[in-house]
């Protein structure tokens, strides 16, 4: 038998052997292989009857990666994906440590990427791309022509010491003509701070405490990392050290990330009860539970969270809420609370990812919007206040948070001050009057920073 030939077979037995051990079976082996008859038909009839040459390599190949994509298809998630070799390659060296960039936070505008800050010892920080410059070209293709999920995570971002040549726009943010400046730099591995503050002070650094006379402080959580809970309590116990008597944890737009950073932090403030629990049809249900060690003082605390709050966000925010440990202002969160597992599959041909396990609240509350679920249903983080914004509120709310995230040039940090962040931003300015009111009067020496906002 040829060797193409022999392939095929193997392919077929394969799917059949694994398919006949499922407990829901097509009534025996052999009903599995006449199911997948079809298919060796299909690919015989092709080489029979096709007009020009066949390369059986890639026949092969389409049909392993086109049956398992359609048979992911009909389980209606949109989180199960497969990934053939070469994507299953470049997703293990981003989670092993070997993927890179540049290091650049930047801002999607119609023209390009604008650059807001830099990391430190980064290779943008290197070799000299500035905040407000304009990223108009990867490697000679213009931004224009690629979204700005592909141009970030697909073309900036990369495999750690390969090379990236950008053509940028230096001294107008706002786009144009002008003449375009080459730079090429080398990917390296960039750990990215998952911990922001409200404002950047002179040296680039942040701010955390947005109102000093009622002690309130803020910290924005962008991403749940290994190093999110101890960055979190790092500038908690420093500002408690200050005397903060109350915390904004902003959680907006954030995406999720690990479970146990998740777990991590909601641990800080909680010293007993379970945190989450996943449950799944053929897993046993695991719980996590907080612990007493290295509970944090207690002190009033607003989490504020809107339809980007996904993930390990919806089991902080909920889990607090449940445990009456902290108040959740905002808009109701995405619904997004199921587990993923990547499972290798045979002869290094790739992966299929599965959501296996979903998550569940304190409270029983399932945190995944299951298809078909309506508002009415429970699902998601639904929030003690309900603060909706409005097209005009977010675009406001977009823009103040851009400025924030710049960088100073030239040692200016005089940015968005207290008073007009709170005034561009509803959901905050609730949270930081909340714990005003929770917290004492101010000190007769000193005029309270948000009172002109309210």
């Amino acid at each position: 038998m040829p060797k193409r030939n022999l392939a095929w077979v193997l392919i077929v037995v394969a799917v059949a052997l694994i398919l006949w051990q499922l407990p829901q079976q097509i009534a025996g082996r052999d009903s599995v292989l006449r199911a997948f008859g079809p298919l060796v038909d299909a690919r015989a009839q092709i080489h029979r009857r096709f007009v020009t040459d066949i390369n059986d390599e890639r026949l092969t190949r389409a049909a392993i990666d086109e049956g398992i994509r359609a048979m992911l298809r009909q389980l209606n998630d949109p989180y199960a994906v497969y990934l053939n070799a070469e994507e299953f390659q470049r997703f293990h060296d981003r989670t092993h440590g070997k993927y890179g960039g540049i290091g650049v936070e930047v801002w999607s505008t119609e023209y390009g990427l604008e650059v807001l800050s830099r990391e430190s010892g980064s290779p943008a920080d290197i070799e000299g791309i500035l905040p407000e410059d304009l990223i108009t070209h990867i490697d000679g293709e213009p931004i224009a022509k690629m979204s700005a999920f592909e141009a970030v995570n697909n073309r900036l971002n990369g495999a750690a010491g390969t090379n990236v040549t950008l053509g940028v726009i230096r001294g107008n943010s706002g786009g144009g003509p002008g003449a375009i400046l080459k730079f090429t730099l080398t990917r390296a591995e960039i750990e990215i701070d998952p911990v922001r503050g409200w404002s950047r002070d002179t040296n680039g650094g942040w701010r955390y405490v947005i109102d000093n006379d009622h002690g309130v402080g803020y910290i924005r959580l962008v991403k749940f990392t290994d190093q999110s809970d101890e960055r979190l309590r790092q500038e908690i116990e420093r500002m408690l050290q200050m005397g903060m008597k109350g915390l904004v944890l902003d959680l907006r737009e954030n995406g999720g990330g690990l479970l146990e950073a998740a777990w991590g932090v909601a641990d800080m403030f909680l010293d007993s009860g379970v945190i989450v629990t996943t449950k799944g049809r053929r897993s046993a249900e695991q719980q996590w539970y907080a612990s007493k060690e290295g509970t944090l003082p207690k002190f009033p605390m607003v989490i504020l969270v809107n339809g980007a709050t996904a993930s390990a966000s919806e089991i902080v925010s909920g889990s607090l809420r449940d445990h009456k440990r902290a108040v959740v202002f905002g808009d109701r969160t995405f619904g997004k609370g199921s587990v993923q597992e990547l499972i290798p599959l045979d002869h290094n041909s790739g992966a299929i990812k599965l959501t296996t396990r979903y998550y569940y609240l304190p409270s029983g509350v399932c945190i995944h919007r299951l298809p078909g679920m309506s508002p009415q249903d429970d699902w998601g983080v639904r929030p003690n206040q309900l603060i909706r914004l409005t097209p005009a509120e977010r675009y406001d709310w977009m823009r103040a948070w851009r400025e924030v995230a710049r960088e100073p040039t030239n040692g200016d940090a005089d940015g968005v001050s207290p008073e007009e962040l709170l005034n561009l931003d509803k959901q905050l300015r609730e949270a930081v009057q909340y714990l005003i009111e929770r917290n004492a009067a101010p000190t007769p020496t000193n005029q309270a920073t948000t009172e002109s906002t309210h």
